[in-house]
């Protein structure tokens, strides 16, 4: 009888983290879906080192198309208007709004999300039950494996799986960046929702003049641009993990500080000179990962 107990014991201790992590990738699963079909109104909180923000949104899809309308409520007045192809921005100071094309495959957004492939770089679990904006929510922890990247705690809401709050934290637990609704009103989904890929997200060919060898593990180009603004030349990386993205930005030219390093709240903005090109890697990361990425760069001979 003993020996049966014992057996039991140790078969739920082996059972119980898989049928936990199945849980909270259904659930992550269920978030992307829902994150860009449900239809929704409220105000959030979004705090950055000790810089607090609140907006209002207003998120609707019709007919499989989606809009979204960001105002502010706190500091000087800005609205964001976005839709399937376009985001276009409006401030007081200025006459006309600013439009720009929407790369949406490319939005650093929760629809994003890859739990298959996190599964290698994090560990996923749900954490128990919580209440946001009057809601009841399950917490789900997505904690890294490495020391690369942050970890994210997600506040899942039970009826819908939509994320009411998102915290980022460090390798001790100490808050880096996090968004919490505080109003929240959630109507029925569209009945032509939009179809998320289950495809996962592949690296993109790029064969031009830079390489990137050495970074952690995990990362692929999901982005890559050439612009020329004013005349001058930008190429713009941007890498993901799956849920943690860093922006590479290499400009032709001499001018500015050889080597940059400061941070906004908990993004980080570090910048150095490789062969007269000014490079920039800005991301929600440990210095030490973008210091990496910068270390990574290396100008082809075919490009010199």
């Amino acid at each position: 009888m003993q020996r049966t107990l014992i057996s039991l014991a140790l078969t739920l201790l082996l059972f119980t983290p898989a049928v936990a992590q199945d849980e909270a990738t259904t659930l992550l699963d269920r978030m992307t879906q829902t994150v860009r079909n449900l239809n929704y109104e409220g105000d959030f909180v979004y705090q950055t080192g000790e810089v607090l923000n609140a907006m209002h949104i207003v998120h609707s899809v019709r007919e499989g198309f989606e809009k979204e309308h960001l105002s502010t409520l706190t500091g000087p007045k800005r609205e964001i208007i976005r839709d399937d192809y376009t985001i276009t921005r409006l401030t007081p100071d200025k006459e006309r709004p600013s439009v720009s094309e929407r790369r949406r495959s490319h939005l650093p957004t929760l629809a994003s999300f890859d739990p298959e492939r996190l599964a290698s770089l994090y560990r996923i679990e749900v954490i128990g039950d919580e209440r946001v904006a009057g809601r009841p929510v399950t917490l789900v922890a997505v904690m890294p494996k490495d020391a690369f990247r942050y970890g994210h705690r997600l506040y899942l809401d039970k009826e819908t799986a939509l994320p009411l709050r998102r915290v980022v934290v460090d390798r001790k637990g100490a808050t880096i960046s996090q968004m919490m609704f505080t109003t929240i009103e959630i109507s029925e989904m569209d009945t032509q929702p939009q179809e998320v890929s289950e495809t996962p997200v592949e690296a993109v060919e790029y064969d031009g003049e830079w390489s990137f060898d050495g970074i952690p593990a995990g990362f692929i180009i999901e982005l890559y641009s050439h612009t020329e603004p004013a005349g001058q030349a930008r190429d713009h990386f941007v890498f993901s993990d799956g849920i943690t993205r860093l922006s590479l930005y290499i400009e032709n030219g001499s001018g500015g500080q050889d080597n940059r390093q400061t941070s906004v709240g908990g993004v980080g903005i570090l910048s150095t000179k490789v062969d007269g090109h000014k490079l920039t890697v800005v991301g929600e990361a440990p210095l030490d990962t973008l210091k990496i990425f910068l270390r990574s760069a290396r100008r082809n001979s075919a490009g010199k």
